[in-house]
């Protein structure tokens, strides 16, 4: 190991390494590069959200999620489903009126963001996925949770959890 400063070689550096040595550690160097690629490139797929409920019946209007998202978003909503529609502002695929365009903004900024559904009796599995997010968007009017049957106390605390995790929670 002749590249390290020890009392008889004070100003060891790079230079200092045998050339096969250097070999071996480019070698090296160069699959930790491969696989830290690899294991970021997956890191910037969409979040696996196929355990929750889909409530929604289609995406309509949202676009294609980017190919290498900067960060992964999410934009929670709720559907009550003992209301007419899910709730006063739902468009007839269970979505918000203003979830698409919102989750699009989000896209064209070079970030994904995936339409999800709080659903109470998924509560843990819930929070779990969105453990997997680096931002999540919280599109859930007032007493709807508790409509459909939910804690809002218990909703809040989880995205509380989220903030503790440096996962960011945007109230809108």
């Amino acid at each position: 190991l002749a590249a390290y400063c020890k009392d008889d070689t004070p100003n060891a550096c790079f230079n200092d390494i045998a050339l096969e040595d250097l070999k071996e550690a480019e070698r090296y160097g160069d699959l930790m590069g491969v696989k830290a690629l690899d294991i970021l490139e997956k890191a910037r797929n969409p979040v696996d959200t196929s355990s929750l409920t889909l409530v929604a019946k289609d995406n309509l209007g949202l676009v294609s999620q980017p190919k290498k998202a900067r960060f992964k978003c999410a934009l929670a909503q709720i559907y009550v489903r003992s209301q007419p529609y899910g709730g006063s502002d739902k468009s007839s695929n269970g979505h918000r009126y203003d979830s698409v365009p919102f989750a699009n903004g989000m896209i064209s900024a070079g970030m994904s963001c995936q339409l999800i559904h709080y659903v109470h009796q998924e509560h843990d599995k819930f929070f779990d996925v969105c453990k997997n997010f680096d931002a999540i968007i919280v599109r859930c009017n007032p007493g709807q949770i508790k409509a459909d049957g939910g804690d809002q106390a218990k909703f809040d605390e989880g995205m509380r959890g989220m903030r503790k995790l440096g996962i960011q929670v945007w109230p809108s």
